[in-house]
Parts: C-alpha cells; sequence; structure tokens
C-alpha cells in the first residue's frame, strides 16, 4: 500500500504545470460579480475596483473613454434613491408615457384608428422647431391623420428637404406652414458666435440665413424680430423648391409665428400668420386671416369604418 501511494506521488509530481489543479491562495483576489448577474438577482453591479467595506462610487460621465465599443449596456432598473438621477428622471418619464398611453388609446378606442390605419391624407406639411415648448396641439385638436410634421431646430426647410418634398409630392397636403415661434433659441444661436458647439448643430445652424435685423438678439424685440425675419427666410427657400406647386394653385405656403411668451400683439398661446405665399405686408396678411376665420368649418377626417356587422346569436333559453 505504502508502495503505491509513493508511486502515485512521483508521476503527480512528473504532470506538467497546465495538468495540475489550480488552488487558490488567500491572495488571489475574488472575481468581482459580473454587471449582468447584478441586474438578474435585481441589484446594482458594483464597481470592481472598489475597496471592501466601500460603496462603489458611479463612474462620471468624463471617467469613460471618447469612444466604447460596446453594443449592449445594462437595463437600468429601479435602483436610485436620488431622483434626480438621469435613470431615475427617465424612468419617471417613461412611466408617464406608458400611462398616457394607456389612457389615449382606452379612450379613443378601435373606431378612432380604423379611419386611418391603412393610409394617411393630412391637409398640411408643417414645418416647425424641436422645441418642446412647441406641440402640434397647440394648433390641431386633433393632429392625427391632419397634419404631416417635421420637426428640427430653427423650424428649417433645408435640413429637412427629403421628408418636407414627401409631404408636398407624395401626400400631395395642400398647405405647407413653416411654424416659427417666439423664444426660439436656434435664432438666437445663429446670431451669436457657435463655434464652439459640435459639428452636427454648427451644421444645423450655418443653414439658418436670415435677414438678421440690427441690434442685439439679447433685446427682446430684435429677438421677435429675428424669429419673423427667419420664417420669412423658410417661405422664400419652399418657393424656390416648390414653384409649380405654388403657381398652378396645388400648394399654399404660409408663414406663422407661435407665440407662448407673449411677445406679438395677439397674446400668449396665439399663431400669428406673418407670410402667406409671399405676401408679408401686414394689412394683406390680416385681411387673410379674417377671411380664414369666416371659413365655414369643415369635416377634417374621411368618416369612420363603418362598425362591424352584428353577429346574430339565439337568446338563450
Amino acid at each position: 500500500m505504502s508502495r503505491s501511494l509513493a508511486c502515485l506521488l512521483v508521476c503527480a509530481a512528473a504532470l506538467p504545470p497546465a495538468c495540475k489543479a489550480r488552488t487558490r491562495t488567500t491572495t488571489d483576489p475574488e472575481p468581482a460579480p459580473s454587471a449582468s448577474a447584478s441586474a438578474a438577482h435585481g441589484h446594482p453591479a458594483a464597481h470592481a475596483s472598489a475597496k471592501p467595506g466601500k460603496a462603489a462610487r458611479p463612474q462620471a460621465h468624463g471617467d469613460h473613454p471618447a469612444s466604447s465599443s460596446k453594443t449592449q449596456f445594462l437595463v437600468p432598473f429601479a435602483w436610485e434613491a436620488d431622483q434626480e438621477n438621469a435613470f431615475a428622471k427617465g424612468r419617471s418619464f417613461l412611466k408617464n408615457l406608458m400611462d398616457d398611453n394607456e389612457s389615449f388609446a382606452r379612450t379613443s378606442g378601435a373606431p378612432h384608428f380604423r379611419a386611418f390605419a391603412e393610409t394617411q391624407k393630412p391637409r398640411a406639411t408643417v414645418v416647425a422647431c424641436s422645441d418642446s415648448r412647441v406641440q402640434s396641439v397647440a394648433i390641431d385638436a386633433t393632429p392625427e391623420n391632419d397634419l404631416f410634421t417635421i420637426r428640427n431646430i430653427g423650424n428649417q426647410i433645408t435640413s429637412s428637404a427629403g421628408s418636407v418634398a414627401y409631404g408636398v409630392h407624395h401626400l400631395k397636403t395642400p398647405v405647407l406652414l413653416i411654424l416659427g415661434h417666439t423664444g426660439c433659441g436656434a435664432v438666437k444661436a445663429a446670431m451669436k458666435d457657435y463655434k464652439k458647439e459640435g459639428d452636427a448643430i454648427k451644421k444645423e445652424l450655418d443653414t439658418l440665413t436670415f435677414d438678421r435685423p440690427k441690434g442685439s438678439v439679447d433685446n427682446a424685440t430684435v429677438w421677435k424680430d429675428a424669429v419673423i425675419a427667419n420664417v420669412n427666410a423658410q417661405v422664400r427657400e419652399a418657393f424656390a423648391t416648390y414653384a409649380h406647386e405654388i403657381e398652378v394653385g396645388d400648394l399654399m405656403v404660409v408663414g406663422a409665428v407661435y407665440d407662448f411668451r407673449g411677445d406679438l400683439e395677439a397674446g400668449p398661446g396665439r399663431v400669428t400668420f406673418v407670410n402667406v405665399n409671399g405676401n408679408t405686408e401686414p394689412a394683406k396678411v390680416a385681411s387673410f386671416s379674417r377671411a380664414v376665420k369666416l371659413t365655414a368649418a369643415v369635416t377634417k377626417r374621411p368618416p369612420a369604418a363603418p362598425p362591424a356587422a352584428p353577429v346574430w346569436r339565439p337568446l338563450p333559453h
């Protein structure tokens, strides 16, 4: 027996290192749990370099390299106690989105969507600013199937030319509405030095080539005049692109300003026309506005699809 044991020990010693079982010593570091494993258990992943007994400090945005080869990141669960955390704010927004959408779908009902489920027939192509304070419901209580809306900074034709062309040429909307707004940050930025902005933003601001009013854009009146000048510039751009459609009467181009600041005479929350097919004379535009208000209301949408035929069932005995 002792001779057999001795033979085994000699054979084990002769094995190459790769074949020997590795035993972790007390100096070997404990492997950190993977981020995915932590997420699976409902806990945030601790940073691998965190010291024992101390909470891991979340990496700041500047701690990350400029570029990353990652194609997938963790799904953020409700871990943050700080409601000002970006993920906490994001989830709060998404919660509102889901609740509001559920309410909208439930109160609208299937017939509402059936009327435009197969095709769209909007009456206006709207080029509006991306500003979060400018929303379709400010100009149309029922924008679905009525407004083909394109949004970008500065409500520009050039930076969304393809989308505008789709509305005019394919959807054949009779109105192309350029909707500017008071307090437009893009207009103000275009009148200042924006060299420090990123390339993508600079590219869009470069195309805001309206007639600059004299004075500082920090002055409220100059800012308002600049907003109107930009709307007029976009109307001229539309004229250059869609001259044929306008000439034959298939398209009307209207420039307007949505005023949520109360900078215009109509008052806060109202839309003011400033340009109608290239006409900017206040008297002509005012006459046009009055005529529009006297226009008889028409049904905006095609009639809803007829309800499904009732199914005959025998009465219960």
